[in-house]
């Protein structure tokens, strides 16, 4: 990454009095670089409180910070700085490619009785898009003392009738809650096993939790920079958020930054740069190895059968077509999923070998004569159980493009995020790129490792035999929490939306249309798009598969063109001088507009539709899981639904144009859009 311009100012206060003495000032307030978010603090009986404002109205009111020994311990300001910021740098990847990090800061230097009673430094930032905290130690000092094991940091939001859409689990988000009714879980409460419209709502959420607050301002609350923290939540009680911290396993001195996103219409929550920027910047000299990229998928495809009749599965033969389509339709890679080296949770399934029936060496050969790259699944614990350099050795002669890291808390590590990092920079060492199959939360490492193409945060479509599959509604929910952590590997675009259910690893039905799977491709923030069906299925849909094959998967800009969380979105992400377009609607469908405001003056477009045909619905009948159709007596066969119907139309368009688009309930709806011939 580059630092394009770079400005910083740092002026210390006037206000300090000895090394003892409190600050005589006790309130300050600070302005992001446009003005827009005001953040002001004060000391007030002892505690250290922040307030916040959106164009001049209230959005946070005073709420505590610091890390105490003791809830009731006393906290004072023996210092306070001022700095400023503002730099532009590129990206090696993402959805946009040049960054400004833009902010103003103040610094509070504060502790107990004394300075050296609990000290610390409070850093408070503005930024033009949001507002981020973060407590630094001296040195020598770590978060795992006993003299900072309680976390003040809460959020006192103003609101009339504030909205919430939180995480259920690693796979679903909520719907719409109404904070005012909010009741945690009892104890004795079950998990859901179905997908019902309930309304499960937990002690302690993870983030982020998003927030409506008006009509003209929404909150997304998540950390950057989780380099070593274990589980952080936030608990709600009225219009307070408190955080939930965990540091007694930590012996770091930072903690990670608390951000708080905020945006007058929902879609500039997604178009926010403030967790990204909130990271270091790349670490690596060289960077031109890393490729994002499409790939093929095999894991759900076990037992698929292609066209002439071959069964597909966990054989050199099944890598070798999925290499043949991958080289003919422009898709970068292959992903080799589990068991290709042994049992994967048995510790002495070595990953530097492969069982007779895959052929890894020759798969990779024959991938590289063809332009393709493969990507090999390897679970935590042969990690932990073999030296890491010389698997990755190995997997640099061999020619492997990256790994896929699974099962990150099976292999007896007291901090998963740590070994997870480990793994990181030693891939950058061996430049093989990474994806963790977790449900560890995304918080823009990958600025400072952009090895670092995606993680499950969102959970993958099909995964879990009992998990349910996420409303159309709360599809789009997706997009505005789990989403906004960071790239997540959605593992979306399955077209044999009838058959499917027949394979072995395939365990739950799907709600969406198959014009929604191709939305959903470009919607989902990722730097790798694992492609779950198999090669045929795609051709027998060549038409639509186009907009997959052609969509670039690195971009110079994104813009969030028309949104409602849980009703409809439409995105636009621009490479070059062509733009994809992708739309998602709810249950109820959407016949909308998009505006062509984004195009050049002056160039006519060539534009093709990907689209729900006529009378194409989410819907299916039965049960939803296999587990579900056991436990009911029934068996889960294949049928004909309207899930994929689908058509492909093309026209000519200019800057101006106003493009009407209908989509089915629970569909979808893509456009590619470029120069015309």
């Amino acid at each position: 990454m580059k630092a394009n311009r770079i400005l910083f100012l740092a002026v210390l206060a006037p206000c300090i009095a000895g090394l003892f003495a409190a600050c005589s000032s006790n309130s300050e307030k600070l302005s992001s670089p446009d003005g827009s978010i005001e953040v002001s603090w004060q000391a007030e009986d002892g505690d250290i409180l922040y307030a916040v404002r959106l164009n001049g109205e209230p959005l946070v009111e005073a709420s505590p910070l610091g890390l105490k020994a003791e809830a009731g311990q006393v906290l004072e300001v023996y210092e306070v700085s001022r700095s400023a910021g503002d730099e532009s740098w590129e990206a090696v990847w993402g959805p946009q490619r040049i960054y400004r990090d833009a902010y103003r800061e103040i610094r509070l230097r504060v502790g107990g009785a004394s300075d050296t009673d609990s000290p610390q430094t409070i850093v408070l930032r503005a930024y033009d898009d949001g507002v981020a905290f973060r407590y630094e130690l001296p040195e020598g000092r770590a978060l795992n003392e006993a003299a900072y094991q309680h976390e003040a940091s809460s959020i006192r939001y103003v609101s009339k009738n504030p909205i919430a859409w939180h995480p259920l689990s690693s796979t679903l988000v909520s719907d719409a809650i109404e904070v005012a009714s909010w009741e945690p879980e009892k104890e004795d409460q079950a998990r859901v096993t179905a997908n019902t419209r309930y309304t499960f709502k937990p002690k302690v959420i993870k983030t982020p939790l998003t927030l409506k607050l008006a009509d003209d301002a929404y909150l997304s609350l998540h950390e950057a920079g989780v380099n070593h923290a274990v589980s952080d939540g936030v608990q709600l009680e009225g219009n307070s958020i408190t955080y939930r911290s965990d540091f007694a396993k930590v012996a770091g001195r930072l903690t990670p930054w608390r951000t708080l996103t905020i945006g007058e219409r929902p879609g500039e929550l997604i178009e926010s740069t403030l967790i990204v920027n909130l990271n270091e910047p790349s670490r690596l000299e060289d960077s031109s190895w890393i490729k994002p990229g499409k790939s093929l998928w095999d894991w759900r495809n076990h037992g698929a059968h292609a066209d002439d009749g071959f069964e597909y599965g966990l054989t050199t033969e099944s890598y070798l077509r999925y290499v043949d389509f991958a080289a003919e339709n422009n898709l970068q890679y292959v992903m080799v999923d589990a068991e290709w080296y042994g049992p994967e949770h048995d510790f002495e399934s070595d990953p530097k070998t492969f069982i007779p029936e895959v052929d890894i060496q020759k798969i990779c050969s024959y991938a590289k004569s063809k332009g393709v790259a493969l990507w090999l699944y390897v679970n935590s614990k042969a990690f932990a159980r073999y030296d890491l350099d010389e698997t990755l050795s190995q997997y640099q002669e061999w020619g492997v493009a990256g790994v896929k890291m699974g099962f990150l808390g099976g292999a007896g590590s007291s901090n998963p995020i740590e070994l997870s990092n480990e793994v990181v920079r030693k891939c950058a060492e061996y430049q093989i790129q990474y994806v963790l199959h977790e449900p560890y939360k995304p918080s823009g490492y990958q600025r400072t490792y952009p090895n670092i193409l995606a993680y499950e945060y969102v959970n993958s479509m099909l995964d879990g035999p009992s998990r349910p599959s996420a409303t159309p509604s709360r599809l789009i929910n997706q997009l505005f929490v789990h989403a906004l952590a960071g790239p997540v590997d959605r593992s979306c675009g399955m077209f044999d939306l009838d058959t499917f259910i027949s394979r072995e690893k395939c365990h739950r039905q799907i709600p969406s249309t198959v014009a929604s799977q191709v939305a959903q491709c470009l919607l989902f923030p990722s730097g790798l798009l694992t492609l779950p069906d198999h090669p045929d299925a795609y051709r027998r849909k060549a038409d639509l598969f186009e907009f997959i094959a052609r969509m670039p998967m690195t971009w110079d800009e994104t813009k969030v063109l028309d949104a409602e969380i849980g009703k409809h979105i439409t995105l636009a992400r621009r490479s070059g001088e062509q733009w994809f377009v992708a739309s998602l609607a709810d249950e109820a469908g959407r016949e909308g507009t998009v505006a062509l405001d984004f195009l050049e003056e002056g160039v006519s477009y060539d534009v093709t539709l990907y689209e729900d045909a006529p009378g194409a619905s989410y819907e299916y009948y039965g049960p939803g899981t296999k587990k579900e159709a056991t436990e009911q007596g029934l068996e889960m066969k294949p049928h004909e639904t309207k899930r994929e119907l689908y058509q492909v139309r093309r026209l000519t368009a200019k800057r101006g144009d106003v493009l009407p688009i209908v989509i089915a309930p629970g569909g979808g709806h893509s456009m590619w859009i470029r120069p015309a011939s």
